[in-house]
């Protein structure tokens, strides 16, 4: 069945459904970690387990960022050659692949290491996707509600993968139903991605549309019915190429990707990203990645620390509970007010907003260590960090990704967020290494919990201070551009 004209919704939602499983795959094994190394780490002597747990976690977590460095550009810039739907597809067979395999592996840590490693190379449907989102929707408008819904995919996965599996790991734990079972403590969570990834395999293949198809589509539409009805593939209710054109265009652009004009075209397509315009977005991209995991790092440490080291003290469930508040304060933010604040002041002043509030949630949140922040006053202010940390999630990733999307043609969309992601790919290796000995140093050495957040803090004034530099003024006419623009659309959709 072809697309009609109006499929630009339903397609933004069928191609979120292809980056759901990785999204809770990733946010459902970040609690189950610890339980996992711990069962992989037999060849440890006892006396040393707890001490390389965490080195061993840490290489666990950063495995899967390392091949993103060399192999998120060329997947991104494959689907601007190929398509999107087919590397869409090869992601999430390679991600089920993956999951399941870590999952009954029960004494390896070198084939656990080998999973998160394969995991990231054929990790793409979250770069991917960036692309298409911005190929289907080409108005500031449609970008911001699509990239919205993309950060709210994350959101909702950071809220119910903890939850899943914990509550999966729990089950085994506790029913002690078999000796299997005891042996594979964390199977069923990797069992339950592995089948989420099983069930969106067939839907993207029967319902998800090419978007440069779709981008055809709506060309041919918009411009004469005769042609529509001239021409037999496509039709002239807004129905567009027919499944045999489609493959066979797939078919020659696999032929040419392979022969030495089509290497050529796939080493231009690579560069074409790397212009000043482009990396001024990217860069920002880059540095509330940064940002992003340190205090991902940090949050963890100085809730789990004992006041005695300059942390807070919390149990485990109020570290849970905190760090699930940022998730929700996130989902809150980018439902109702994201999309608003891009469109009030531009995704470069949005961006600068969404900066400049990590410094004072970083501040407040570093000075409370030392203090036992299970309850009173240290509790709230906590909680409020926590949320303004969620907000920073929520504006910060959508204004940049906008601000990427918008730097380059629909033709390296793919491209650009490949660059994008393997440049985030490598901070995203080196925070948490970073920010752990900070973390050691400050609280352990000389018992400063608040010194371990001042490179969080300096990285993001840097960050509002080159945004502030590379900021663009916006001229009246482009602004009375901008706001035709909307109501344009705004008149659609109540018509629609």
């Amino acid at each position: 069945m072809n697309p009609t004209v109006n499929d630009d919704v339903p397609q933004t939602y069928l191609l979120l459904f292809t980056v759901l499983p990785e999204a809770i795959i990733e946010t459902m094994l970040a609690p189950l970690v610890p339980f996992l190394i711990r069962s992989l780490s037999a060849d440890v002597p006892a006396d040393q387990l707890e001490a390389a747990i965490g080195g061993r976690s840490g290489l666990f977590a950063g495995m899967f960022y390392l091949p993103l460095l060399f192999t998120s550009i060329i997947w991104g810039t494959l689907s601007d050659i190929l398509g999107r739907k087919p590397i869409l597809l090869i992601g999430l067979l390679f991600s089920g692949i993956t999951t399941f395999v870590l999952g009954i592996n029960n004494s390896s840590f070198a084939i656990a290491l080998l999973c998160r490693f394969f995991a990231g190379v054929f990790g793409s449907n979250s770069i991917v996707a960036k692309g298409a989102l911005g190929e289907i929707h080409t108005d500031e408008k449609g970008r911001s509600w699509a990239y919205s819904a993309y950060g709210s995919l994350y959101a909702i996965s950071g809220i119910m993968g903890p939850l899943i599996g914990g509550l999966l790991v729990d089950s085994n734990a506790v029913k002690d139903i078999s000796d299997v079972k005891k042996s594979y403590p964390y199977f069923n969570a990797c069992l339950f991605g592995t089948v989420l990834t099983a069930v969106s395999i067939p839907i993207t293949i029967q319902y998800f549309h090419e978007p440069k198809f779709l981008k055809r589509r709506h060309s041919k539409v918009d411009s004469t019915l005769t042609e529509a009805v001239e021409n037999e593939s496509i039709l002239i209710n807004g129905e567009t190429l027919d499944n045999e054109t489609q493959h066979r265009a797939l078919s020659t652009h696999f032929r040419e990707l392979f022969s030495i004009s089509g290497m050529a075209r796939l080493y231009t397509s690579l560069c074409e990203p790397m212009t000043a315009k482009s990396m001024f977005p990217i860069s920002l991209y880059v540095l509330i990645a940064f940002c992003n995991m340190s205090w991902s790092v940090l949050l963890p440490l100085l809730f789990a620390t004992s006041p005695n080291l300059g942390g807070l003290g919390f149990t485990p469930f109020d570290s849970s509970f905190a760090m699930t508040l940022a998730a929700i304060s996130k989902l809150f933010f980018q439902t109702l007010f994201c999309e608003r604040i891009v469109l009030g002041v531009g995704p470069n002043g949005a961006y600068r907003v969404g900066m400049a509030v990590v410094i004072p949630a970083s501040v407040f949140v570093g000075i409370l260590g030392g203090s036992f922040g299970g309850s009173g006053v240290s509790w709230w202010i906590t909680m409020i960090c926590m949320i303004m940390f969620g907000f920073v999630e929520a504006i910060a990733y959508l204004s940049s990704i906008l601000m990427i999307s918008d730097s380059v043609p629909a033709s390296s969309l793919g491209a650009a967020h490949g660059l994008a992601a393997t440049c985030a790919a490598l901070v995203r290796t080196i925070a948490p290494t970073l920010s752990g000995y900070v973390w050691e140093f400050a609280s352990v050495r000389v018992n400063k919990p608040w010194f371990a957040f001042v490179i969080v803090e300096i990285v993001a004034a840097f960050a509002v201070f080159v945004a502030w530099k590379g900021s663009v003024s916006v001229t009246r006419r482009e602004y009375m551009s901008l706001e035709n623009d909307i109501e344009l659309h705004l008149t659609q959709s109540i018509s629609i």
